[in-house]
């Protein structure tokens, strides 16, 4: 069996981790296993910038030429690929979450329905089995250990495959060893239609910090949704510190500044592969000295994303609820939309709802101290689809018109007749 792992740790200083991912090599390789493992903090990967070359331009691989062509060629060609990482924050290291965000071509852009949901679709007839390996944090508990794996589950299936355990290093190597051998059927699935986490009332902000995570920095979706909920606050009394762009990576030092003086804070960002960016998870980490400090920020979220249904992000809301408590920030809630992709791209006429509620969850925020909920509920619409019409998106989701967003791209650059290729298959 090919086997694929990626060595998620950041931090060169810890050994055990990498000790144990050895180790555990070594017994594969004992039991006639092929093991390739990619230490991603010592590979030249780029962070996602959300260009969606790989499914408009170069169809299949990353625009850029880094060293996640090579870990993609690897991974698709493999039977089995284990995710591994320490947890640092209450979720895997960033160096994961970069190299996870960079497998984005793997799939197309298109979408089919997958377990009564959008889903993307398949670009290879094969993908690895998946597992997942965390090294715990000394405040790690069983909620922490559920939410990531509900989070890794939801990125198995729009991988085409299903994580088959979610395991810790307290787990003995002998246990992973013959988890990777054993196919488990059932795999770990997901808790299903979650509810929204009310956010708390706080004393009425007057000034309030945002962070822009998208890949794209001030020209993606997700800053025109936090522009409008600026302008709400504004209007109601209250002023923007400023907006912060963190994508600007090597300004990292000066945002932490930012959020430790901040009396409120909205982060912002897009889904990628099923949860935060990487660049957002960066910074995250950035917070950690902040942790348990008696005077944090109030925290609030707002999520976007391409999938038409909110439930694709009510799994990271458990994620950002829990970090809101590791740093002692009040909760504020998070601010969901689906279908967000292409916000950005259209008239303000056709925003006028979504810009609406946005401005009166600004509004409410500032003379209330609070999101309201019933504006929240609004702006995130379905949660899921009912099921008697998923026999009508099963049909809809082949329709050209559905594609017409992709495939007037393609035919720009060029490469339509390419859009089904597979380059990294051997």
């Amino acid at each position: 069996m090919k086997i694929t792992i990626m060595n998620g740790n950041g931090n060169p200083q810890d050994q055990g981790f990498d000790g144990y991912l050895s180790r555990l090599a070594e017994s594969l390789t004992a039991k006639q296993h092929a093991v390739t493992t990619f230490n991603l903090r010592d590979l030249d990967i780029k962070f996602c910038t959300g260009c969606f070359g790989c499914w408009v331009q170069t169809p299949g691989e990353c625009v850029f030429k880094d060293a996640s062509h090579d870990v993609c060629r690897a991974v698709i060609n493999s039977d089995f690929l284990l995710w591994a990482a320490p947890l640092r924050m209450g979720f895997p290291d960033a160096t994961l979450k970069r190299m996870m965000d960079k497998s984005i071509p793997l799939v197309h852009p298109y979408f089919e329905v997958d377990q009564g949901e959008a889903h993307h679709l398949p670009r290879y007839e094969h993908y690895p089995r998946l597992g997942l390996l965390l090294q715990t944090e000394t405040d790690t508990d069983a909620e922490d250990l559920r939410i990531v794996g509900d989070v890794f589950s939801r990125t198995a299936l729009n991988m085409k495959s299903r994580l088959e355990f979610a395991l810790t290093t307290e787990e003995s190597v002998d246990k992973v060893t013959h988890a990777i051998a054993t196919i488990d059927v059932k795999g770990v699935p997901f808790a299903r239609d979650l509810p929204p986490l009310p956010g708390a009332r706080i004393t009425p902000p007057t000034r309030l910090t945002l962070f822009n995570g998208s890949p794209r920095g001030p020209k993606g979706n997700t800053p025109v949704m936090l522009q409008q909920l600026a302008q709400g606050f504004v209007s109601a009394g209250g002023s923007i510190t400023d907006i912060f762009h963190l994508v600007r990576q090597n300004e990292l030092a000066s945002f932490c500044d930012a959020f430790a003086t901040a009396e409120a804070v909205v982060i912002g960002f897009p889904l990628y592969t099923d949860a935060m960016p990487g660049i957002v998870k960066t910074f995250i980490e950035a917070l950690e000295p902040l942790r348990g400090r008696g005077n944090n920020p109030a925290l609030g979220f707002v999520m976007q994303s391409g999938f038409p249904e909110s439930a694709h992000m009510r799994h990271v809301e458990r994620y950002l609820a829990k970090l809101a408590a590791r740093l002692g920030s009040p909760y504020l809630g998070s601010l969901i939309k689906g279908g967000g992709e292409g916000i950005r791209l259209m008239p303000d006429n056709m925003n006028r709802k979504l810009f609406g509620q946005l401005r009166t969850l600004g509004q409410s925020l500032c003379a209330t101290g609070q999101f309201d909920p019933d504006a929240v509920r609004a702006l995130a619409g379905r949660e899921r689809y009912p099921a008697y019409l998923i026999p009508l998106f099963k049909v809809l989701v082949k329709t050209p018109f559905l594609a017409m967003y992709w495939n007037n791209q393609l035919k720009a650059n060029g490469v339509y007749e390419r859009r089904f290729a597979q380059p990294f298959k051997l």
